[in-house]
């Protein structure tokens, strides 16, 4: 999907063609609606998002029941960053099209819900979308479900104490936009504004000159007003996001005028900087955006953000070798990074090996959140959402880590910006110090030898956070491992599993009529699913050194090749294989916790929830004599896994509640009430009360006890699932807050609704 927001993310635009529009003075009445209607349009195509609001305005006050003008004012509001204005209007267009004319208006709800906090009202929205959308491997489904990931970060997470923002004062923000903070090798903050030229009313003059440009400014107290980069770099277009080579010869920003480019202009030994020019290399067809220069393992290396076609979708991020002023061999990154929505404003610390970056696809609370992956292996991690405060409902864009200076940069347009236009329509530079090595937040890599001794919380909280992201898909070939065996159990690894899948590539290929489809599924999902098991490996190490014991719960999903009891038995199998692997990988490192003889006491154990037959996707051949649709199609590779869908923490001497309760219970019959019950045990030392409990939908209600769990006791909590819901398979989860630790936990019903 297309990028579409503005060029920039730039947040307003004062609409001067009629003053007197804008000023309130004329009456309501003085054009006809169609005039209204046209000048909201010539605004629209020249993004002049917020003006054209105000015309539309005018064309809804003559008419304001029309859908299609009610629809160009929430894609006009949207777009300007008016959240409750675009919300109201998307809602009354759902209500009255229920998507016929205009689909994607109960999604762009979801979306404006959560960029207004309101993430209850989201999750309901996005329940809603995810209930009508039909494919479940779609755009919108994929985003719907990300969406109802980062409403439940909404509800759980609690801001690091030990990051104190700090906003920007006058002049350097100002009511205008400013974004893209970075400090120069001449030690000075350089950033993009978009203001225009000012008359004596403070009014926007010229229109044609209201354009971001490139500004500068010393690095001290107090600010100073920030000059103009000069003629060379803003004497065309829109221009932002300057960067500099290793050497200090070169520097590239964007340069937006008949389309978005990345420029390079040389920098004489005097600091003059020479005239810019099209980056060579990274071509001009496809807009290149967001440049950033990073040492990359001895390498100089470019990042930068494009819609050019390769990627997962939209604006993926890419990297290309610099060298010499043009760059070469340009691939995208990692498709953990990439998603089918759009990555932004990348940034990579060589010290860390952490990339950071913005998506609005990824989980997050709301627009673009931001993230980070680590870089090893040759492979990026599941990215991590940054938390809070660094992440807000609003926008939140162009992290830059400066560890030289303690600090880290980033722009957004949250609530407390300064704005004139509503509280959300422009960005302003924010930073904050780096907390101190023995405060220092999740956000900030470990060097390798505090590796080995992490520090409390923080390993268990990067566990909760990737726990977050689940489940993790381990995939493998038709009646792998041990085929034609009624056995339960293998001495059989999965790395030998995922060897001999991968090796299978071509005869998969040569076999099915979706040869792209195919091979998207090797790297996307086999491939996928192996970097995300080592990720998760190298987590475990930290938390079990620190004490704490894990287990993980894996369930395991089988082709409807063979009887459904055969099918359980391979589901062991291969859930056995995950055991032999974690027995064998990082040198044995795991030995101790999985045998029960680590000296902490500390265990790691996994949890088998198989099922067979009966959870495999309908429409999925069982018709051994065509094994092109039984064994070598997409649909089919997808139904052969196994899934790391949740976890248990606890101490290692006894068992705490766990982070995520799941429970399946088959098939349940469509509007027939079915109650469950989840056992919990308090492993504190006082006694802990459950709060109060929230499920994600009006379904599904939970009992809680209403005394005390005492320490070492355990209480029951009965879980009322009322049948209403269409057919297919269900997952509901019910929030349950507790006044101990942890302080919210979730208890997950699955089944399958059947007539």
């Amino acid at each position: 999907m297309r990028d579409q927001r503005p060029r920039h993310h730039f947040k307003l635009f004062v609409a001067v063609a009629c003053g007197w529009l804008l000023a309130g003075i004329a009456p309501v009445h003085a054009q006809g609606i169609e005039q209204w209607t046209r000048w909201g349009d010539a605004a629209m195509k020249r993004g002049e998002h917020y003006g054209a609001t105000r015309f539309y305005d005018g064309a809804l006050a003559i008419d304001g029941g029309r859908m299609s003008l009610q629809w160009k004012q929430a894609e006009a509001c949207r777009l300007s960053h008016q959240y409750d204005r675009a919300a109201a209007f998307y809602d009354r267009v759902n209500k009255k099209d229920q998507g016929r004319t205009y689909p994607e208006a109960l999604r762009w709800l979801g979306e404006m819900q959560m960029s207004m906090g309101d993430h209850g009202a989201a999750e309901r929205t996005w329940n809603r979308v995810l209930q009508k959308e039909k494919d479940k491997s779609s755009f919108i489904a994929k985003r719907a479900e990300n969406a109802l990931v980062g409403c439940g970060l909404a509800r759980t997470m609690r801001p690091d104490s030990a990051i104190v923002l700090e906003q920007l004062p006058k002049p350097v923000n100002g009511y205008d936009s400013e974004f893209g903070a970075r400090i120069g090798p001449d030690s000075a903050l350089h950033f993009a504004s978009l203001r225009g030229k000012l008359n004596k009313q403070g009014e926007v003059e010229d229109t044609a000159a209201y354009r971001a440009a490139l500004l500068r400014t010393a690095l001290q107290q107090p600010w100073q007003a920030p000059a103009d980069a000069g003629a060379a770099i803003n004497g065309i277009g829109d221009n932002a996001n300057a960067t500099w080579s290793l050497d200090g010869r070169w520097l590239l920003f964007t340069r937006c005028d008949a389309g978005c480019r990345i420029h390079i202009a040389p920098i004489a030994a005097d600091g003059v900087i020479g005239e810019a020019s099209v980056l060579q290399g990274i071509g001009d067809e496809y807009t290149s955006t967001q440049p950033m220069i990073a040492r990359w393992d001895d390498r100089e290396m470019l990042l930068f953000a494009s819609d050019r076609p390769g990627g997962a979708g939209g604006f993926d991020l890419w990297m290309a070798e610099f060298h010499n002023g043009s760059v070469r061999n340009l691939s995208p990154l990692d498709r953990f990074v990439n998603t089918p929505g759009n990555e932004r404003s990348p940034w990579y610390d060589d010290a860390s090996r952490t990339l950071w970056f913005s998506s609005d696809f990824h989980p997050g609370l709301g627009g673009f959140d931001i993230f980070r992956s680590t870089w090893g292996a040759d492979v990026f991690a599941h990215p991590l959402h940054a938390g809070l405060p660094i992440n807000s409902p609003a926008n939140d864009l162009y992290p830059a880590l400066f560890p030289g200076r303690n600090e880290f940069w980033l722009t957004s347009n949250r609530v407390g910006s300064f704005a004139s236009k509503g509280e959300t329509c422009c960005n302003d530079l924010y930073r904050f110090s780096l907390p101190t090595a023995r405060k220092r937040p999740e956000i900030l890599a470990e060097s390798p030898s505090e590796q080995t001794k992490p520090e409390p919380r923080t390993s268990t909280e990067k566990l909760l956070a990737f726990a977050r992201s689940f489940p993790v898909k381990l995939y493998f070939h038709n009646d792998d491992p041990e085929p034609r065996s009624w056995s339960n159990t293998t001495v059989q690894d999965y790395d030998a599993c995922y060897a001999r899948y991968k090796a299978l590539l071509d005869e998969y290929t040569n076999t099915t009529a979706d040869t792209d489809g195919v091979a998207r599924f090797f790297t996307d999902d086999v491939d996928g699913g192996w970097k995300a098991l080592a990720e998760l490996e190298g987590i475990l190490t930290n938390v079990l050194h620190e004490g704490r014991s894990v287990t993980l719960e894996v369930r395991g999903h089988a082709s409807p090749l063979a009887r459904t009891d055969y099918n359980r038995n391979l589901s062991m199998r291969r859930i056995e294989s995950l055991r032999n692997h974690l027995r064998a990988v990082n040198g044995g490192g795991f030995l101790p916790y999985l045998n029960g003889t680590a000296a902490n006491g500390a265990r790691l154990k996994v949890k088998e929830l198989p099922f067979g037959e009966e959870r495999s996707a309908s429409g999925v051949s069982d018709a051994l004599s065509d094994t092109r649709a039984s064994v070598h199609s997409v649909a089919a590779m997808r139904e052969r896994r196994i899934e790391v869908v949740g976890l248990e923490l606890a101490n290692s001497e006894r068992t705490q509640v766990g982070v995520r309760i799941v429970t399946n219970v088959g098939r349940l019959k469509q509007d027939e009430e079915r109650r469950v019950a989840y056992t919990l045990t308090n492993a504190g030392s006082t006694p802990m009360m459950l709060l109060k409990s929230e499920a994600d939908c009006g379904c599904t209600t939970a009992e809680l006890p209403k005394d005390p769990i005492p320490p070492g006791g355990s209480a029951v909590v009965e879980v009322t699932f009322n049948g209403r819901a269409r057919e297919g398979s269900l997952r509901r989860i019910v929030y349950v807050e507790t006044d101990g630790d942890p302080f919210q936990f979730e208890l997950v019903l699955e089944g399958e609704v059947v007539p």
